[in-house]
Parts: C-alpha cells; structure tokens; sequence
C-alpha cells in the first residue's frame, strides 16, 4: 500500500485522503494545511488582499481606457472622475467617482491571447509548461510569511476561480480553499453521523494510522496527517461561522449595496474573510468574452454595472471599517479585446495592451500608470507585464522579490518571475516594482 500511495502525485494523494476521510468520518476534507505559525507576518501596508479576477478577457476600451470619438471607442462615452484629467468608461460611474483611490494601470501587456494560458501567466508570472506548476500569489503569501490565523485558511478562492492553477508545486497543504458561491459557502464542513460516531470513527483511524506513520516517516505523511488535525480543528471551531453569509446581521441592507448577485455577495463573503484574518481572497466575473453584439445592454452595461457597484460598495465599508489601507484592492483579467470592432458587433482577444486596478493596501490613488495611444492599439509609456503587476503586489504585501523558492525538482522560483544573471549565474528577480504606485 505505502509503494502505491507514494505513486501518486500530490493532488492523486490529496484525493486519496479525502475519500478515506469522506467514507471514515462522513465529512469532505477542507484544504487548510500549512503548519508555518507566524499569523499576520508583513513587511509592507497590505496585511490582506483582495483579488478580483475579470475571467474571460475583460474589454479595456469599454472600461478603464476609454477612447470616445474615435473609430475604435465604439459606443462607449466617457465619465469624468474625481481627479481631473483622468476618465473612465461610461460604465464604471461608481468607481470615477472614488478615483482619488484608485490607481488604474492601463498598459498591462500579454504574450498569449489564449485564455487558459494568459490566466496561468497573470496569476503565476511564469509561462505555462507542461513539466510544472506553478503556484499563485495566495500560497506564495502562505509560504513566504506563514499563516494569517490560528483556524482560518490563508488563502480563499470565490466563484470558480480564473484559470490560476492553485498552490502549483508547493503542493496540497498551501491550496486556497474553494466556495463555489457565496451564498452556500463551505459545503460538506460538518460530519453525517452524530458525535460519538465520528469521535469513535476518528479514535480507530488514529489507531489504524499510528503504525503506518512509525513506520514510513517522510515530508508527505506527516503533511496528511497535519492535513486531518487542522481540518477536524477548522470544523469544531466558531470561525467556520464567517463563511456565511446568513448570519450577517447586515446581510439584507448589504446585499442592496454590493447588488443581488454572485459577484456583489462574494465581495460581501470577502470583506468578511479579510477582517476575520483571511489573507488573500480570490473573487471571480466571468462573463467578459464579448464576440458579439458587445453594447447590447446585457452584455457591457450589465457587467460592468455588476462591478462598478460592487466594488465601489467594497471600498466604501472597507474605509467605513478602518480596513481599506490594510487591505489592498487587486482588478485584472488575461487579457484586452481588440480596438477594431469585428462584424458581429464586438471585440476579440487582445493580448497586446490592456488594464488593470490597484486600491488600498498602500496604493497611492487618483492617478493612471501607462499611457496607450489615442485608439487604444498600443502602449505608448510604461508597459506592464504580469510579472511587474505581480511584483507590486508581492511588495505591497511584503514579500520579498528575491526569495529563492526550489521545487520538488530542485529548481528554483521567485513570487514575480526570475532571471539568471549571464556574468555572475545568480539566480535573480525578474518583476519590476512599478514607480510611484506604493506609498
């Protein structure tokens, strides 16, 4: 049995367990490993983040570049912002209204206009290879800072996710634990048999297991058996409470705010998590692959209503709650769409430039990082590749560029990308800070 376990790759593993456990005990296993103990550990403002990812190539034109009048703007206007000189997409009024807040970076720049692979390449830094995997910024934060609370996962991921692959490499322990939704939060937290069944079940599976951790004592054992003591602590503990959203006294007047949707109710769960010590939380608006027909007003005016007024709403309580400086606000998508409007009234993959949002956590607001010309086609000033978004992220957060982190394969990886130095071989940082935006 110890030859056949030890076959499996790690995720293989992960499932192995959590059948064992599901059929033992009657839960399914929640993924909160990671035994670091440093809770709250940073070196920059940001103790939190909160990433909004526009799954499916969100348009840059129609939003944060717009470009009115001209034969690519379509038939998107303009709105003024509170901070003169600078406009956003009709669209977003909410958000031109919290400009001084907001650093909008329009000249983020791609190498692919697939979506699977310019997803990996925004939430990682790195290309996609079919010999590795490569971990996001939540378990990077995990594994360079160590744990943000007793109970509470590090890292949460709302709505399906965007493509990001996870915990990569460093393996299961450092997972974001997945909600499908919101609203049902985290399913299958709570046992099927009674209390003495599942105590009793757990007293024989501790007996079962003590023999064979004796005797094959290695890194993966003892991750599992971390894995069983931290989720048995999770579900007996009160703070599994702040997954849902039913006994948020606020709820009702709330869900007005953010808006009676998805997106708006995991912004909602978001805010929550964050100030009950979650560190990064992944929230998830699909809906951005607009092909066709892309002014009809259930396509642009429906979504970006959804996310001008429910991100809006989230700086307004984070700010309300004293958290907006402590928790950085991240907005990007895997890539643009194209300036040129295509003959089924709408726009197609465009890797070449596109925009992104950076809030709170240390942010200096009222300000646009880039500058694209006059039709939105190229990038004039300042492109931004992932890796350079990711590094000020990293930095706002206080993880250090210049961390080597080696793979089970023994090869080495930083949080923003890395380079080898050609004179001295060092291994080296790749990501560049990008001037101006962190106080």
């Amino acid at each position: 049995m110890k030859d056949q376990l030890m076959k499996l790759d790690p995720l293989s593993r992960r499932t192995f367990v959590e059948k064992v456990a599901k059929t033992a005990l009657g839960v399914s296993i929640i993924p909160v490993m990671g035994s670091d103990k440093v809770f709250g550990a940073t070196g920059g403002k940001a103790k939190h983040c909160i990433y909004l990812y526009m799954s499916g190539g969100m348009t840059h034109i129609d939003t944060f570049d717009p470009k009115p009048g001209t034969e690519t703007g379509g038939k998107t206007e303009a709105v003024k912002t509170s901070v003169p000189g600078i406009s956003l997409g009709q669209y977003l009024p909410g958000l031109a209204e919290r400009m001084k807040d907001i650093a909008v970076v329009r000249t983020l720049t791609q190498k692919t206009a697939d979506h699977r692979g310019a997803s990996y390449w925004m939430h990682t830094s790195y290309q996609p290879r079919a010999t590795i995997i490569h971990p996001t910024l939540g378990p990077w934060a995990q594994k360079l800072l160590g744990k943000s609370h007793e109970t509470l996962p590090s890292s949460v991921q709302i709505g399906g996710g965007g493509g990001g692959p996870g915990s990569g490499f460093f393996g299961p322990e450092l997972s974001p634990l997945p909600i499908g939704s919101a609203e049902s939060g985290v399913q299958d937290s709570k046992s099927v048999v009674d209390e003495k069944s599942f105590d009793k079940r757990l007293k024989m599976m501790q007996t079962f297991d003590s023999g064979f951790e004796s005797k094959f004592k290695n890194d993966d054992v003892k991750a599992y058996t971390q894995f069983y003591d931290e989720t048995l602590k999770l579900m007996k503990s009160t703070d599994l409470d702040v997954f849902d959203l039913s006994k948020d006294p606020k709820v009702a007047e709330r869900t007005t705010k953010y808006g009676n949707n998805g997106f708006g109710k995991g912004l909602m769960l978001a805010k929550n998590l964050v100030k009950s010590g979650v560190r990064f939380v992944e929230v998830d608006l699909g809906g951005w692959d607009m092909h066709n027909d892309l002014w009809n007003t259930t396509i642009i005016g429906a979504r970006g209503n959804t996310l001008d007024t429910a991100v809006s709403a989230l700086i307004d309580e984070l700010k309300a709650d004293g958290l907006f400086e402590e928790t950085l606000i991240v907005l990007t998508t895997e890539f643009g769409r194209t300036p040129n409007i295509n003959s089924n009234g709408g726009r197609d993959h465009y890797p070449r430039t596109f925009s992104g949002l950076l809030a709170g956590g240390g942010i200096v607001g009222g300000q646009v990082y880039g500058k694209t010309d006059a039709k939105g086609i190229a990038v004039e000033e300042n492109p931004v590749e992932p890796k350079d978004f990711n590094a000020t992220i990293a930095t706002a957060l206080g993880l250090p560029l210049d961390k080597i982190v080696f793979s089970p394969s023994g090869r080495p990886f930083m949080v923003a990308g890395h380079k080898e130095d050609p004179a001295t071989k060092k291994i080296m940082p790749e990501g560049k800070v990008l001037p101006g935006l962190l106080s």
